[in-house]
This record gives C-alpha cells, sequence and structure tokens, in this order.
C-alpha cells in the first residue's frame, strides 16, 4: 500500500516554508523552506502594489511556481498527496487563489465602486490543484482557512487562535514579527486590530549585512566581560554559540563553534545589537560611537548608522503602533495581562531585549513566545479539514476594531515622536512630556524579571525525519524595450543587483528586486524607455 502524505504550507511576506506530513502516523516528514519571496518587493504592500501593475495572472504565476518548487523539495511523491492547506494573511492567499485584490489596495465604498470592483468573498473554501496550477496529485483539495475581515487574514487568525486567548478573559496583547508587524489587542474576547508597516529592516532585511534568518545568521547577542557573544544559527536552525568580539574594534577574544560560519545578521541579532549598544552606550541616537562609526561582530559582520536609523524606523513602528491600539482601547498598557510573539523573528529575539528597545511594552510581565503559528494551523487544518469549518465560526462570530494606522491621527503624533527619537536624537524623558501634552499616556516603566515562556526549541517546532531543505527561488521577468541604447544605466542603478540588460532585454531576478518601492531602473533609463509595467505581457 503506497503511503499518503499531505502537505502544509505557510506563505509569508518573506518566504514561503512548507512542510510533508504521513496521513497514517500525523508526523512531519520533511520541511523546505525559501528564504525570500518571489514577487517583488520588501514587504506585503509592495507584493500587493506589483500585482495590481504588472497583473494579477503574472503574481499568482510566480507565487504558485515557487510554491511548486518547494513541494518538489519535500522528497516526497506528489502524486501519493491527498490534502493541502495553505496560511497566510489575505494579499497571499488571495494572489494564491488567483481573486481579486484590489479592494486590499483602495480603501472605502467610493473607490470600489469607482473602479467597478466587487471584493470577493475571502470566507473559508476548498478549492482543486487544477484551479490553482498546484504540482501535486489533482484530485487532492486544497483547504485555504477564512479571512476574519479582508484587513485581518488567515495568518492572523492563526495567531489568535493557537494562543489560545480568544477563550480567555483578561487582556492580552499578540504581536507578529514580521514586516507588517499584525497586532491584535483581545479585551475579553473583543479585538482591537491594527498592521505597523515596520519595514524590512526588522528581519534583516535593507541593511548591509542583513539576511532573513537561515544557516549562518547571527540571531543573538550577548553582553560578556570581554566583549560580545554572537549566537548563530546552525543548518538546522538551532542557536550554537560564536565568538565572543570587541563590537568597537572588531577585536576577536574567544572563538565559539561557529567561528567562521556566519554570513550575516538577521532580524533578531539586529534587535539584541540595538539594544546591546543601547544599553552600553555604543549607540547614542543617532550615533554610533566607534572609531569607525559601526557596530563590529564575528566574521566581517557589522551595522553601519543608516542601519541603526531602519532599525529604528522600524522599532518605532512597532511602539507607535501597541499605543496607539492601547489609546483606542481606552486601557493603559500596564493593563495587559499576557504578550504573545508570533513568528520566527518574535520565537528567536531575546524578550529581554525586546523590552529593551521598545518592541513590546516594557510594562509585559508575562511573555509567550509562539513559533510560526501560520504554518502550525496549516498543519492542524491539514490533518483535521473539519477544523476549517469551526474557524470560519470563530471567523463570523469575532467582534472586531480594525485601526487604519495609516487614517489614525493618533498614530501619527506617536510616529512622529518616534522618528524624533531615532534621526534626531530625542531623549525619552521629552518624548513622554509630548505623549502627556498630546493627552496620551506616557511609555511606562521597564519590568525587571518578566516571566517568559518558550515552548518549543525552534520556530517550526518539527522539521521532520529528513529535516530542513532551502530552496533557491529562481524566478525571472523578462522584457524588451523600443529605443534601449545598451547603456547599462538601470542595471548600475538598481541597489540589490536584481537587474541585467543585454540588448534591449532586461531580465530581473523578482526574489532579489525591491520592486513597485523603488524603481531605480525605470527612473534612471535616460532614454525614458525603460517601464516595469512592460513585463505584464511579455511572461
Amino acid at each position: 500500500m503506497k503511503e499518503k502524505y499531505l502537505i502544509a504550507c505557510d506563505i509569508g511576506t518573506s518566504g514561503i516554508r512548507a512542510q510533508a506530513i504521513n496521513q497514517e502516523t500525523s508526523k512531519v516528514i520533511s520541511t523546505a523552506i525559501t528564504l525570500r519571496h518571489p514577487l517583488p518587493g520588501a514587504n506585503v504592500v509592495d507584493h500587493l502594489h506589483f500585482a495590481i501593475e504588472v497583473g494579477r495572472e503574472t503574481a499568482h504565476k510566480l507565487l504558485v511556481e515557487t510554491i511548486n518548487d518547494v513541494i518538489n523539495n519535500l522528497g516526497i511523491d506528489l502524486e501519493n498527496v491527498e490534502r493541502v492547506a495553505v496560511c497566510g494573511n489575505p494579499i497571499q492567499l488571495s494572489l494564491f487563489h488567483n481573486i481579486e485584490i484590489r479592494d486590499l489596495a483602495y480603501w472605502g465604498e467610493n473607490a470600489l465602486k469607482r473602479l467597478n470592483v466587487t471584493p470577493p468573498s475571502r470566507d473559508a473554501t476548498t478549492v482543486s490543484p487544477k484551479e490553482i496550477g498546484l504540482e501535486v496529485n489533482q484530485k487532492a483539495k486544497i483547504y485555504i482557512p477564512p479571512a476574519i475581515k479582508h484587513e485581518i487574514g488567515a495568518d492572523a487568525l492563526a495567531m489568535l487562535f493557537k494562543s489560545g486567548i480568544l477563550e480567555k478573559k483578561g487582556i492580552y496583547l499578540v504581536i507578529d514579527f514580521g514586516t507588517n508587524a499584525e497586532m491584535a489587542l483581545v479585551i475579553n474576547g473583543e479585538i482591537y486590530t491594527c498592521s505597523a508597516a515596520a519595514g524590512p529592516a526588522i528581519e534583516g532585511q535593507m541593511i548591509d549585512k542583513g539576511r532573513l534568518a537561515s544557516p549562518g545568521t547571527i540571531c543573538d547577542l550577548d553582553l560578556v566581560d570581554s566583549g560580545w557573544r554572537s549566537y548563530v544559527l546552525d543548518n538546522e536552525l538551532m542557536i550554537k554559540q560564536g565568538n565572543v568580539v570587541d563590537p568597537v574594534t572588531g577585536k576577536t577574544f574567544l572563538k565559539g563553534e561557529m567561528d567562521g560560519k556566519s554570513k550575516g545578521i538577521t532580524g533578531t541579532g539586529v534587535i539584541a545589537a540595538f539594544s546591546l549598544g543601547l544599553d552600553s552606550g555604543l549607540i547614542s541616537l543617532p550615533k554610533i560611537k566607534s572609531p569607525d562609526h559601526m557596530i563590529n561582530l564575528q566574521d566581517g559582520i557589522y551595522l553601519s548608522q543608516k542601519d541603526i536609523i531602519m532599525i529604528g524606523k522600524a522599532l518605532g513602528a512597532f511602539r507607535a503602533a501597541y499605543l496607539t491600539l492601547a489609546e483606542e482601547a481606552e486601557i493603559l498598557l500596564t493593563d495587559i495581562d499576557s504578550i504573545y510573539m508570533a513568528g520566527a523573528s518574535g520565537f528567536y529575539v531575546d524578550p529581554h531585549k525586546s523590552l529593551g528597545v521598545g518592541q513590546i511594552p516594557p510594562s509585559s510581565q508575562d511573555i509567550y513566545q509562539l513559533g510560526n503559528t501560520s504554518l502550525a494551523m496549516a498543519r492542524d487544518i491539514v490533518l483535521n479539514p473539519d477544523l476549517l469549518g469551526k474557524l470560519q465560526e470563530i471567523a463570523r462570530g469575532m467582534r472586531s476594531n480594525h485601526i487604519m494606522l495609516a487614517t489614525s491621527s493618533i498614530f501619527e503624533k506617536i510616529y512622529s515622536l518616534e522618528l524624533s527619537m531615532y534621526e534626531q536624537g530625542m531623549p525619552l524623558w521629552m518624548y513622554n512630556d509630548w505623549l502627556d501634552k498630546y493627552g496620551f499616556q506616557k511609555i511606562p516603566s521597564r519590568v525587571k524579571d518578566p516571566s517568559i515562556h518558550r515552548i518549543f526549541e525552534r520556530d517550526i517546532s518539527e522539521l521532520g525525519k529528513d529535516g530542513l531543505k532551502i530552496v533557491k527561488i529562481c524566478s525571472i521577468l523578462k522584457s524588451n524595450f523600443d529605443g534601449c541604447t545598451n547603456c547599462m544605466t538601470c542595471m548600475k542603478n538598481c541597489p540589490e543587483a536584481a537587474l541585467k540588460m543585454e540588448n534591449g532585454t532586461a531580465t530581473v531576478r523578482t526574489d532579489l528586486c525591491n520592486g513597485m518601492a523603488c524603481l531605480k531602473c525605470e527612473l534612471s533609463c535616460p532614454e525614458k524607455v525603460f517601464k516595469f509595467s512592460n513585463f505584464l505581457d511579455k511572461q
């Protein structure tokens, strides 16, 4: 009798994760991930913008091609797959499902009516591989969980459901630590939500030596007698000791197990360096007080002053967002009973350091680190498809208040203070004085000894007997431009080296491209013939 398989998949903003599961034993067999997203851009808004401007079909094709690559690397016979469950935010799942996305980009009934957009249903649904283009057994069923509203997706439902707080009395704050930092403040079952565009620095992207969490990345740092000790992820994403280095000079005092093996620094390592830099006085915002104005880590990895400002802006979005939620809900941050940290970054980051840099409220006394709740819920669904109906009932029954930070005057005022702190060095006492003038609560004092609960050893709790496979994305867009002189200006101005130009034909590595938020290729073209939107009809 042939072995039957199930696949759980999480489509995240910074990459795709999938697991193969034995249907009979419910055991994970293998895990495969990408380290970037196949669509151009550093955040979900960039992905949405790309899909609207260049074409939903193109975006869907790029996404599904990559998912097919990932599941092909799970090492199972895909003809024996019985069920697939896919989780993610509303934009990612809409692109996967290839349904209308413009309602996610434009706000208000009048705008949608003017554009002749009818918002689709985002209830729980079951589709076929043929509908999606997924290369598994064509008789398999694909399960897609519901969004609560179009602003609150299955990933947010996952962190609420997996944390268990929907069934508790009290006040709880759940944060998904990613580029868009989804947050939910739950007060006796009533939910206040928002999504803070923290930016890619929070996951180690768009800084000089930054990388997404992967083998060889510095994920944490600690102060020891002679310097800073790095902690580096190994090939199984387990945390191992690196070198002890003087962050001012870069001199190595003590070599660790991961000496010579670090390839960059990920978001949690960035938070750790920022926290230690502030506590030690090495960082005096917005400056680094070292001769080369760098924080020097092992194997030539460093953070620059430009990186520090980028990181500060990301952290500022977190604090401004949860302060805004608290003000909208008319509670104090000190009223919150427990904090839940979801996502890979939320799992690996040291909660003490998150407290120190304001990433979570400094008054947090009871902290839970959940890991990847989106992938975990996909696994729950594929093992028990009846759960899809229960999740739909939960989604329909929720009382939800979604705060649009882009139009919130509270957020605008608070985030302007954050920018003043990180760009101009505004001291915290002055920040609090301004909060008081605005009529907002002040930032509470930092607790000394919070209770921290870390349930698993790694972000993905079980990798399976065949372990982890990292899949390289190779998605390419091509287009020709009439009038191109082959001057290479566009290629020279690409900040990520994603673009190559030869004889008027452009090729773009989509996973490296910063997308519609960048367009330095188009803007730098001296002949004004390079049009990013030309990629639409060339696929």
